[in-house]
């Protein structure tokens, strides 16, 4: 009876079991990318079988027989294989992730492209992927933290504000930013940026005003971005390629049903500090102290401070919670042999300081067709408006500056409605300083400019044999400015009343055109691989501007029409700006059996800008690399070291980033009673030629565990030949432009470091991190004969003072001053010590050191007091997803720098009635008096820890000179940017019949810095992004915080 029953449950269970491996389900789904775009021509296969299909040009699937717990393999050209166990459902979706080890990355390289394992240059790529989502106006701010090497500070937190990028440091005095090219079209920042930076009527400004190169660029519009760092690397561009060359390449559209995108995105923007400064309250206690250290009488209003409010908080005035918004249409897609991409844009950025904007409206057109099998031509095309308001906020006299020196006392606006204005005594500009009343500034002069851009390439190729291909390009970069600034009449806002407006307006054109011919051969046969290409290019650029001003217009309201005003002040200016070059370019890569690499190149340029004794400059380069993992004696070890890569280059490249025609002797024509006179103006120099950049690079590659683990590490050296710098002026010199000198050399070394960590990846969930780390150092080699040093002067109430001093055998960057050793604390001290000033010294003045041990302090005394330059810079970026969840988390940072804090020069100045002064002022060093509430213990205690000195109408000690005391740390950590995405499922989305890819993000832009700078932000550029000014803060517009929520969009 039991074998029966056993018998019985073994056949049973047997039936079951056959059932169930017998029984088919039909199973369907889609396959998408990370980002939720559908994959068509996926391969999915069922494993140890033949049954499989493909997806559809949605993605879509259906497998008819697939059985319970069957593996289902999904493969696809540039993406990791994916297996997945079936369990039964009707519906399966599957999202594959890149493989960056199997998809032979495209690279662009200048005049061409190359697989990214082809490489023996120093090149970091950046894709569209990483700096999508982030609130910015262009491209170049969305490089921080990027790439190894690169260093991004923002001389303006303004809305379109300039941008300084520097890669590997810095090589040269005459400008430091690299070379930008849009598909193949160079966009020179130097020559082609046409803001009106003024401040008033007159002109004059520090260059925060000034915009992006690139501001006219969308940045939705971007498909990738190829930093070219080395100069092996740059050496194809010559002339233009000693700072680098960022390569930027815009969409383009695939064959397939046409896609449209729609990107939006808007968002709320704040400052992210205020300084501490005093409220009326601690104003009146100050102001009391001041005039009782000079014997004065305090004003009856200031005798009791405690009955006051709080006064005017002029940071609350001016800064506000500002919009921001994004807005793009794109459509993409391509039928038979043409590909087109096409997009529409909206930009508007309200600047977090009042009455300050940004406004971009941008189009795009990039369209290719292939003729017939030997021809095709095609046209990358991009035209943008951009309308921008500026406010006055470039020195002492801006508008941030005047917020933080202007009296609390003051109103905004008295009961009669009109403004609150500064005036003598307690309430104002005694002292002659440019503070004004700033809301009623930005609200009066109207500072407008408007521009028009036009980049784009034409381009025909045409294949002429299997292996030779003639491309023929012609690239345009056009700009049209319209600047407006208009000073209307006013009842004194500032230090006094305005009784006469005045207006000014300026155009200005430029425009760039080249013309490039080069054929590219590539074969390969058996295991060699060669890319020659050969070629020449003709470049040329204009600008001129065009400007005029009159005073005395009739009313307020007619600024745009200088006819109205009084023909007698009429003021007049023109200039023109041209160069042209002539080059020829040659490069040869050549690859054996993907082991051994070799490449050379040479270009030849002949410039406008030199004399016919150095016209032509010749820039070669040589690099090689070897791929050791690819070596037979590597097999034993590719579990774990899978890749293993060794580079190394030498390239020489030039700069001649200086006036047009300083090699001709020039005279300049001025009115005189007799008709036009001539004068002599500009010394030339035709001798004059290019400063040669040599740079030899070295950089390994490796990656463990399947590339769970990636290091790329270059070290590298440059050094600047023959640099271009114009001759110091002294008193026989003056009225004249002296002539450009090549006197000087420059040595730069650094370390860039690039790890990527797979920390952890199934199905669902993955984390992925970078750690970019980068380290330089500049020296001044050679200057002159060595005794003339290059230097850089700052404004001041007083007179302009010394602030950088570079002398031969010193590094770039530096501040120049005094080294301070506390204040005096008895009068012992003040007699022990070298002289300061004499005569006027006293207890609680800033005590200066003796350097010389002359016994007296002195200008010999000055010395580096800090380097604006970084020891080091750093980000870390870590991306997090989870089924369709995505997080990002951007951090970066900057270490050993330093700055100096012009701002408390006036907010710490203890000795200017009417200007308000930073909380730490109460804290000032007491002496000869007592304030109201402070007891003798209390002044005692105080003399002992304070740092502040003493109060000094006089400033006879000269406190505030130029001194460590006013230099800060600038080094901080900051959260750039958190990013949380969801991506709606393609399941849902499929049932719309409509939609392709939705995705809604939450972003933070800017969210908290980690610094000990006690100013707005320690990211500070460099005025006009010259580097002698690095580090020097003048009241700079800060920058803000952004929240934004967006929208990704396709169907």
């Amino acid at each position: 009876m039991k074998m029966k029953f056993k018998l019985a449950v073994i056949t049973i269970v047997m039936i079951c079991t056959q059932s169930a491996f017998s029984q088919t389900k039909t199973v369907s789904g889609s396959v998408t990318d990370e980002s939720g775009m559908p994959l068509p021509g996926v391969n999915i296969l069922v494993k140890g079988t033949s049954t499989g299909n493909i997806t559809d040009f949605d993605g879509k699937y259906t497998i008819s027989n697939a059985s319970l717990n069957n593996i289902l393999v999904f493969t696809y050209l540039g993406f990791a294989k994916k297996e997945v166990l079936y369990k039964g459902q009707s519906i399966l979706n599957v999202t594959l992730l890149e493989d960056t080890s199997e998809l032979d990355e495209v690279v662009v390289i200048g005049y061409g492209t190359s697989k990214r394992k082809d490489l023996t240059g120093a090149i970091s790529s950046v894709s569209a992927d990483e700096i999508r989502d982030q609130p910015f106006t262009s491209v170049d701010q969305a490089l921080i933290g990027k790439a190894a090497g690169v260093t991004v500070s923002q001389n303006s937190g303004a809305p379109g504000g300039g941008v300084s990028l520097k890669i590997r440091g810095v090589t040269s005095i005459n400008g430091n930013e690299p070379l930008y090219v849009v598909d193949g079209t160079p966009i020179f920042a130097d020559r082609n940026n046409t803001s009106l930076d003024l401040g008033t009527a007159t002109g004059g400004g520090s260059g925060q005003n000034v915009n992006s190169a690139l501001a006219g660029l969308n940045m939705s519009d971007i498909e990738s971005i190829d930093i070219l760092k080395d100069a092996s690397a740059t050496a194809i561009y010559g002339a233009n390629g000693s700072n680098g060359v960022v390569l930027i390449t815009t969409k383009k559209g695939s064959k397939g049903k046409s896609t449209v995108s729609v990107d939006n995105y808007t968002g709320i923007q704040s400052v992210v500090k205020h300084i501490d400064m005093m409220d009326l309250q601690q104003y009146a206690q100050y102001t009391s102290d001041l005039l009782k250290s000079d014997n004065r009488e305090v004003p009856f209003e200031f005798q009791n401070p405690s009955l006051l409010g709080k006064g005017t908080n002029w940071q609350e005035e001016i800064f506000r919670k500002a919009l921001i918004t994004n807005n793009q249409v794109s459509i993409s897609g391509g039928k038979d042999n043409t590909r087109y991409y096409t997009s529409l844009g909206y930009f508007k950025q309200d600047g977090v300081i009042v009455n300050t904007s940004f406004e971009r409206i941008s189009m795009r057109l990039n369209i290719d067709t292939k003729v017939n099998d030997w021809l095709k031509v095609g046209n990358n095309v991009s035209l943008s408006s951009i309308n921008q308001r500026i406010v006055k906020n470039d020195d002492r006299g801006g508008i941030v500056s005047s917020a933080l020196r202007l009296s609390p006392l003051i109103p905004v606006r008295y009961p009669d409605g009109s403004f609150g204005a500064p005036g003598g005594g307690v309430n104002g500009a005694a002292n002659n300083y440019e503070a004004v009343n700033p809301v009623a500034y930005s609200e009066f002069v109207n500072n407008r400019d408007k521009k028009f851009k036009i980049n784009g390439n034409l381009f025909a190729e045409i294949k002429l044999l299997k292996p030779l291909t003639f491309r023929t390009e012609l690239g345009y970069d056009l700009n049209a400015g319209d600047g407006r600034v208009f000073i209307p009449t006013y009842n004194n806002i500032g230090t006094a009343a305005n009784e006469v407006n005045s207006s000014l307006k300026q155009q200005d054109q430029g425009y760039y055109w080249n013309v490039k011919n080069y054929l590219t051969y590539n074969q390969n046969f058996d295991k060699h691989s060669l890319n020659v290409v050969l070629g020449q290019e003709r470049q040329k650029s204009d600008f001129e501007y065009i400007r005029g001003s009159r005073r005395g217009l009739e009313g307020n309201n007619q600024f745009d029409n200088l006819v109205l005003g009084l023909k007698s002040t009429s003021e007049v200016d023109n200039q023109s700006f041209a160069w042209a070059m002539q080059s020829y370019i040659a490069r040869a890569n050549y690859n054996y059996n993907d082991k051994y690499y070799l490449t050379a190149s040479l270009r030849a340029d002949a410039s406008s800008n030199f004399g016919p004794n150095n016209k032509w400059g010749y820039f070669p380069a040589v690099s090689g690399a070897w791929t050791i993992s690819n070596e037979n004696f590597m097999k034993s070890s590719s579990s774990t070291i899978n890749y293993l890569k060794l580079r190394g280059g030498y390239g020489e490249v030039g700069n001649q980033n200086i006036p047009s025609f300083l090699y001709q002797t020039q005279f300049s024509a001025v009115p005189s009673s007799s008709g036009l006179s001539y004068i002599y103006s500009v010394d030339g120099n035709p001798d004059i030629k290019w400063e040669t950049l040599k740079s030899v690079n070295i950089g390994l590659e490796i990656g463990l565990l399947d590339d769970a683990i990636k290091l790329d590490l270059d070290v590298y050296q440059k050094k600047s030949s023959d640099l271009l710098i114009q001759r110091p002026a002294d008193d026989r010199t003056a009225g004249r432009v002296l002539p450009f000198e090549n006197v000087g050399e420059m040595l730069n070394k650094g370390i860039d470091i690039t790890l990527n960590t797979r920390n952890y990846q199934t199905e669902d969930v993955s984390w992925n991190s970078t750690f970019i780390f980068s380290t330089f150092s500049n020296k001044l080699t050679k200057f002159y004969d060595g005794t003339k040093p290059l230097t850089a002067n700052i404004p001041q109430s007083d007179g302009e003072l010394l602030y950088s001093y570079v002398e031969q055998g010193k590094a770039l960057g530096q501040i120049y001053g005094f080294v301070t050793d506390g204040i005096f604390r008895t009068q012992e001290e003040v007699d022990e010590s070298a002289v300061q000033v004499p005569g006027k010294t006293s207890v609680g003045d800033i005590k200066f050191k003796d350097l010389n041990n002359d016994g007296e302090i002195t200008l010999a005394d000055r010395t580096y007091i800090g380097s604006a330059l970084p020891k080091f810079t750093f980000s870390i970026n870590n991306s997090f997803s989870y089924k369709n969840f995505d997080l990002s988390v951007v951090l970066n940072g900057s270490y050993g720098n330093k700055i100096y804090n012009q701002n408390r020069f006036y907010t710490e100045a203890l000795r200017f009635i009417g200007e308000n002064q930073t909380t730490d002022a109460l804290n000032h060093f007491v002496v000869n008096y007592l304030p109201d509430g402070v007891t003798l213990d209390d002044a005692a205690n105080l003399a002992q820890n304070t740092n502040i000195p003493r109060i000094d109408l006089g400033n006879g000690n000269s406190n505030t000179r130029v001194s460590d005391r006013f230099v800060e740390d600038g080094s901080y950590i900051r959260i750039q940017n958190i990013t949380m995405g969801y991506n709606i499922n393609q399941g849902i989305l499929s049932k719309t019949n409509f939609f392709t890819k939705a995705r809604i993000y939450l972003s933070g832009q800017n969210l908290f810095t980690f610094t000990k700078y006690s100013g707005l932000d320690p990211e500070i550029g460099s005025r006009n992004s010259d580097i002698r000014y690095a580090g020097l803060d003048v009241g700079r517009y800060p920058l803000a915080k952004t929240i934004t929520l967006g929208v990704n969009l396709a169907f």
